[in-house]
C-alpha cells in the first residue's frame, strides 16, 4: 500500500486529525502519512498541487466532524460549495482517481451528509461505507482502520476444541467519551464555577426597584451573569478535556454569550411573571424552565437541539420547583443550575450510548 492522505477541516476536526496521524504514523511510519500538503504559493495551480499529493497515495481519509458539511466563510456561505475549498477539492479529486480509495472517517459525531447537503462533485461520497472513530473505542476502531486499509484478514485457524473461545470484541460503539467527558467535564465545571457566578449574581442584585423596568432587570441582570460566569467554565472545562485544547478560550466565550442570553431570558420571564401577573412561585418554575430550555437548544452540553429543548425545559423546571419550596441564597441558583447541565449531559449520554457519538458542546474548530 502506497501513502495515506487525511483530509479534514481545521475549523471542524483538527484534535480528531492529529490524532488519526499520530496513529497511523505509529504503525505506517511517517512518510507515508499526508495531513497538510504544505502552503499553495502564489501563482501556483491549487487543483495541480492537491493532484500532486494524492498521485503518490493509495487512500484518502475524509475526516468528517460535525461541522464538516456547515462551515461557512466571512460572507456566510458554505466552504462545501465553493469551488476552491481545499477540502472539497481534496476529495472531488481522489473520487474523481480510481487508483485512489476513499474513505469517510466519522469523528465527534459527524454523520454521513445527506444528499441535500452536498454538492453533485461531491455525491459519489456517499456511496463510500464510513467508518466511525469514537474516543472511548479509538485503539480498537483505529485498528479495524487499519485491516480495512491493509485488506481483509487471514482467515482464522480452526478453533481448539479443548480451549475455551475468547469473546469477540463487540463492534457497536460503547458510550464513547465524546459524551462521557462532557458529564464529567460539566459536573465538574458546575463544582469549580458555582461560587465564582454566585458572586457575579450578587453583584448584579444591586439595581435597585424603582419601577417596572428596574424591577425586572433586578431578576434578569443577575440571572444573566450567573449564569454567563457558571457557562463560561463549564464550556472551559469541557474543552480543556477534549481532545484540542485550543478551543478553551473560544469555547468559554461561547458558553459566556450562552449563559447570558439564557439567564437575561429567564430572569426577564421570572421577573415579568412575578411582578405584572402577582405569580411568585410560577414565575420561579417559568423563569428556569426557559434558561433551561435555551441552554439545551444551544447544545452545550451535546446532543440534538430537540433533546436539548425539551429536556432542558423539563430539567429548569423542575430546578424552579425545588427553588419554590422555599430554597434561597446560592442555592436558589446552584441546585437549578446543577439539576439542568448535568441532566442534559446525562441526556447527552443516554442517547450516545442508544444511537451514535454526538457532539461534545460545540466543537473544535483547517478551513
Amino acid at each position: 500500500m502506497g501513502g495515506i492522505f487525511i483530509s479534514y477541516r481545521r475549523q471542524d476536526a483538527p484534535g480528531y486529525a492529529g490524532r488519526l496521524y499520530d496513529s497511523l504514523a505509529a504503525h505506517y511510519g511517517d512518510q507515508r502519512i499526508f495531513m497538510d500538503i504544505g502552503a499553495i504559493q502564489p501563482g501556483q495551480d491549487f487543483t495541480q498541487r492537491i493532484d500532486e499529493a494524492l498521485s503518490s497515495c493509495d487512500v484518502l481519509l475524509a475526516v468528517i466532524g460535525p461541522q464538516w458539511c456547515t462551515i461557512t466563510d466571512a460572507g456566510g456561505s458554505r466552504r462545501l460549495e465553493d469551488p476552491e475549498d481545499y477540502v472539497g477539492l481534496e476529495v472531488r479529486t481522489a473520487l474523481t482517481r480510481p487508483d485512489v480509495k476513499v474513505i469517510p472517517v466519522l469523528v465527534g459525531g459527524g454523520r454521513m451528509p445527506a444528499r441535500e447537503e452536498i454538492p453533485p462533485g461531491l455525491a459519489d461520497l456517499r456511496k463510500r461505507q464510513a467508518l466511525e472513530l469514537s474516543e472511548a473505542r479509538w485503539r480498537y476502531d483505529v485498528e479495524r482502520l487499519i485491516a480495512t486499509l491493509e485488506g481483509p484478514p487471514p482467515p482464522d485457524p480452526q478453533p481448539d476444541p479443548r480451549r475455551t473461545p475468547e469473546p469477540e470484541p463487540d463492534p457497536r460503539p460503547v458510550a464513547p467519551s465524546q459524551a462521557a467527558t462532557p458529564l464529567v467535564a460539566v459536573a465538574l465545571g458546575v463544582l469549580v464555577g458555582a461560587i465564582p457566578a454566585y458572586a457575579t449574581y450578587r453583584t448584579g442584585a444591586k439595581i435597585h426597584k424603582h419601577n417596572d423596568v428596574t424591577s425586572v432587570a433586578h431578576l434578569a441582570v443577575p440571572w444573566a451573569l450567573f449564569w454567563a460566569a457558571l457557562c463560561a467554565v463549564v464550556c472551559a472545562v469541557v474543552a480543556a478535556m477534549g481532545p484540542d485544547r485550543r478551543q478553551i478560550v473560544p469555547q468559554a466565550a461561547h458558553g459566556l454569550l450562552i449563559g447570558l442570553l439564557a439567564g437575561g431570558l429567564g430572569g426577564a420571564v421570572n421577573g415579568v411573571a412575578r411582578i405584572h401577573g402577582h405569580h411568585l412561585k410560577p414565575g420561579i418554575v417559568l423563569g428556569f424552565a426557559v434558561t433551561g430550555a435555551v441552554i439545551g437548544l444551544s447544545r452545550i452540553a451535546g446532543g440534538s437541539r430537540t433533546v436539548g429543548f425539551v429536556g432542558g425545559a423539563a430539567l429548569g423546571a423542575l430546578g424552579g420547583v425545588i427553588v419554590a419550596g422555599n430554597i434561597a441564597h446560592f442555592w436558589s441558583q446552584a441546585i437549578p443550575a446543577a439539576i439542568i447541565l448535568i441532566g442534559i449531559a446525562v441526556l447527552q449520554l443516554v442517547s450516545t450510548t442508544a444511537e451514535k457519538p454526538v457532539a461534545a458542546l460545540t466543537p473544535a474548530g483547517r478551513h
